[in-house]
């Protein structure tokens, strides 16, 4: 009812308004017995706790002069209704109760003319559900000892079952309701507010608040430097202020202004923009003047709009300038936290939440996985550990709503046209904070310079060799009709034919533009070389693109069986122009480890083939591998406390060690070629333990001695120390340092999984190496089943597309290298035969116009 009239303490408003099993709907919450000529006002106020549908049910009686109850009086009308939180007043009379109050009351009746020893009864289906006063005490002419006056309800969540409990009640005077006695006490604070005497008698009543005036645009106004402080969180938390700020920019739930450079603070510590909560009409670039509560939100300093207040518009006026930040940051981001930023060619190195939450992070750099960089716990791992944490920036999408239909900041993103991670970005706008990480809001579209390279970028030689992991290639299983199903058991890969053909059509020109002379290849499907096998399926798909001297084949094992137990393998295709098989594939079982009585910890074995380069008539043998992942666990994660070095490296680290050693051990044989690629998917990163063994690792070195794993079958279960490496040369150390292959979404960084390892005799043949990413650094959102999944309709983006990129999720790495024939001395001493040096030009320029043909897919070169 009343802005001048509430009896209710702010304590039991919170109190009754929490539903509870003991809690009434309906509660005596204030007596009035007032001080005007006839002793009115004379009221009750009622509180209503939960909604009424029908107060017909409750009624009002008096217990007059200590003699019992005279029953219910009054009662609601049928049809009444009450909502929760609201009061009733019911009056002796409406006119002195309007002339007191400005207001009549909600009802009125005779029965509350009640006088100091007059009890209020209330009654619910003719019982009494609460009681104010003593309904058999007579206080006629003498002080009641309940202190009778005014009385208000201050505790007491319950109506008390009909009793009345004197602690639950405060009251203005001793015998103000008797009129006996002129209350002294004209100001009595309780917990809603100061309350004060009105209408020449004993009232206490709760003071209007005040109109607030928000003045002319240009009057006085807080500052927001003064609000927003030097500390982490604002002094201010809890007042209201007025502000005149320009408004910078919108997002979900409110905007963002900053101060007129002239009104700036001298003091560097303290930010000048702030996050306003709630909305205004009020063009971007306006000067806005408003009201509201300074509030702490997660970390973020805000203030919420009195949404009774309207703001003002006061107009255009020159625009912010935004801070430039640098990175590393040589700022506190607190100290400009809600004020316009820019970065100029930050690097993207996230995409995690790209489509979930329509946001990207930047850095200076990209992050990489320390175990990537250098040896565990060695200063230099240490080193890249603290700087894969610093300088983050989140770029958000303004929406704040889960896998937005665009991106405010680039709507035109699509297969064709996507953010990588790498790519270098341009971005201005407000700077919030939330979840842990500092936000920029894009206030135009951003800046975006791509990374991508649709062939990659490598020196030619005349023999190409590459790794590519083809990300669960199955090609669907025909069915007892005689039609292709991809519902069976150990499929791994494409759900049904549409989404096996987008990921087909992917890798497929992915080799094809990857253009090498041999490839490595994990996790095809594991079901032979027959005709309807996978790797004949793609086989067959990847020539129909090519002309008939860049064919394709594969190596098959000499008996036809398949390679391991395992729903993938890997395989080996060569160009039958270029390289020429040598002998029989030879399989390489790699070691299992006993984890417990009932668990075996198994990986695919490696594929190993000899060839014969045409032009030069060198052989070589490459060495397919796919090692046990880090997912899973095996013995040694077991233990109850593994130490540091083995957690770091991921599980089964040691199992890969041992698939190592079980690898440069069969590659030792003398009877093999001295030029050895060892190529694959090692599921350890560059600096890890089983690339160490297998290129140059000593325990001096390392700074610690590498073992192998328990219960594999090898050293008679035992695990045992590893003294020496086997020598290979990781030719993206050589050629690509700071090239990846892989970006794990759960540390946001990049590192190889996947290398190509060189014997000294084929390193000095090598002549270049390059990642080529294609796959990792593509958002998750454009994989085939992703896109068909969640964007089949593509809604403009044509996530569908086809193209090499996002054509799995670990990126190929292809060698160069440079056979030459053996100079016969014959060759050597006819030079003064004309007919054999023509020759030999002759020949020498055949081999170079093969050789170009060849490469004439790899546009550019790599200085």
């Amino acid at each position: 009812m009343r802005a001048s009239l509430t009896l209710l303490s702010a304590g039991i408003l919170s109190a009754l308004s929490t539903t509870s099993v003991n809690a009434s709907d309906l509660v005596i919450s204030g007596v009035i017995d007032g001080p005007l000529s006839g002793g009115v006002p004379k009221a009750v106020e009622l509180f209503v706790v939960n909604d009424i549908a029908d107060l017909s049910v409750y009624g009002i009686g008096s217990a007059n002069n200590g003699d019992g109850t005279d029953g219910e009086e009054f009662t609601f009308p049928a049809g009444a209704s009450a909502s929760a939180g609201s009061y009733i007043y019911i009056a002796s009379e409406v006119d002195g109760f309007t002339a007191f109050f400005g207001s009549a009351p909600d009802y009125n009746s005779s029965s509350m003319a009640i006088n100091g020893d007059d009890a209020v009864e209330l009654f619910k289906d003719g019982s009494v559900i609460d009681t104010f006063g003593d309904i058999n005490t007579d206080g006629s002419g003498t002080a009641w000892e309940y202190l009778d006056g005014w009385a208000y309800r201050t505790s007491g969540q319950t109506a008390n079952g009909g009793s009345f409990e004197v602690a639950n009640w405060t009251y203005s005077g001793v015998d103000a309701l008797d009129g006996s006695t002129t209350n002294t006490d004209a100001a009595t604070p309780f917990p809603a507010g100061t309350f004060t005497t009105e209408g020449g008698g004993d009232v206490v009543v709760v003071p209007e608040e005040p109109a607030i005036e928000l003045g002319i645009c240009g009057a006085d106004a807080t500052l927001i430097s003064g609000i927003q402080g030097s500390e982490s969180s604002s002094a201010e938390v809890g007042n209201s202020v007025i502000i005149e700020a320009i408004v910078t920019g919108t997002r979900a739930g409110g905007f963002f202004v900053q101060e007129e450079a002239s009104d700036y603070d001298a003091d560097d510590a303290t930010s000048e923009g702030l996050f306003i909560e709630g909305s205004v009409d009020v063009e971007t670039g306006n000067l806005v003047r408003l009201y509201g509560e300074v509030e702490e939100n997660y970390g973020m300093t805000t203030l919420v709009m009195d949404s009774d207040v309207a703001a003002l518009d006061c107009g255009a006026v020159d625009a912010v300038a935004a801070v430039e930040l640098s990175m590393p940051y040589e700022i506190d981001l607190e100290t400009v936290e809600g004020m316009v930023v820019s970065v100029t060619d930050a690097t993207v190195t996230s995409t995690n939440n790209l489509w979930r939450y329509g946001e990207i992070v930047v850095s200076d750099a990209i992050k990489r996985q320390p175990s990537d960089v250098a040896a565990p716990l060695s200063d230099a791992y240490t080193a890249a550990e603290e700087a894969g944490e610093t300088s983050l920036l989140t770029i958000e999408d303004n929406s704040s709503s889960q896998y937005p239909d665009a991106l405010n900041y680039f709507p035109t993103f699509s297969y064709a046209n996507a953010i990588r991670i790498g790519d270098s970005v341009s971005a201005a706008g407000p700077l919030n904070y939330s979840f842990g990480t500092y936000r920029i809001n894009p206030s135009d579209i951003i800046e975006v310079t791509s990374t991508r390279e649709a062939n990659p970028v490598v020196t030619e030689g005349n023999l190409s060799i590459a790794t590519f992991n083809v990300l669960n290639y199955f090609n669907g299983e025909v069915d007892e009709n005689g039609d292709v199903t991809f519902d069976y058991d150990q499929n791994r890969g494409a759900s049904d034919a549409v989404a096996f053909a987008l990921q087909q059509g992917r890798i497929v020109e992915a080799i094809v533009n990857l253009n090498a002379d041999v490839v490595g290849l994990m996790e095809i499907e594991n079901d032979g070389f027959g005709e309807d096998s996978a790797i004949q399926s793609l086989v067959d798909a990847i020539n129909a693109e090519l002309g008939e001297t860049e064919q394709y084949s594969f190596i098959a094992t000499s008996d036809g069986t398949e390679i391991g137990t395992d729903a993938i393998t890997v395989g080996l295709l060569y160009k039958a122009a270029v390289v020429t098989p040598e002998g029989d594939a030879m399989v390489v079982a790699m070691p299992e480890q006993q984890v417990d009585e009932d668990s075996l910890a198994r990986m695919r074995p490696s594929l190993l083939q000899s060839f014969t380069h045409a032009e030069s008539a060198k052989s070589f043998l490459v060495a397919v591998n796919h090692f046990k992942s880090k997912g899973g666990q095996c013995a040694e994660d077991a233990v109850e406390a593994p130490s540091e070095i083995t957690t770091i490296q991921g599980s089964c680290n040691a199992l890969r060690v041992s698939a190592a050693i079980t690898l440069g051990n069969a590659l030792s044989d003398e009877s093999l070629p001295a030029r050895k690629v060892i190529l694959g998917d090692l599921n350890a990163y560059s600096a890890e333990d089983p690339v160490a063994v297998l290129t140059d690792y000593t325990p001096e070195s390392r700074g610690y001695t590498i073992t192998t794993a328990v219960n594999t079958g090898m050293d008679e279960g035992a695990s045992v120390e590893v003294e020496s490496g086997f020598g290979y040369h990781n030719l993206a150390e050589e050629f690509d340092a700071d090239g990846f292959s892989y970006w794990f979404y759960g540390t946001e960084q990049v590192g190889s999984l996947d290398h190509v390892l060189a014997s000294e005799p084929m390193l000095a043949d090598a002549i270049d190496g390059t990642h080529w990413n294609i796959n990792s650094v593509e958002a998750y959102q454009l994989q085939y089943d992703q896109a068909l999944r969640y964007y089949a309709d593509e809604d403009g983006y044509a996530f569908t597309d086809v193209g090499p990129f996002r054509s799995s999720d670990h990126d190929p790495f292809i060698a160069t290298f440079d056979l030459q024939a053996d100079v016969l001395e014959e060759d050597a001493d006819n030079d003064d035969n004309s007919g054999g040096a023509m020759g030999g030009i002759l020949a020498l320029l055949a081999a170079m116009i093969g050789f170009r043909r060849r490469h004439s897919s790899l546009k550019t070169q790599k200085l």
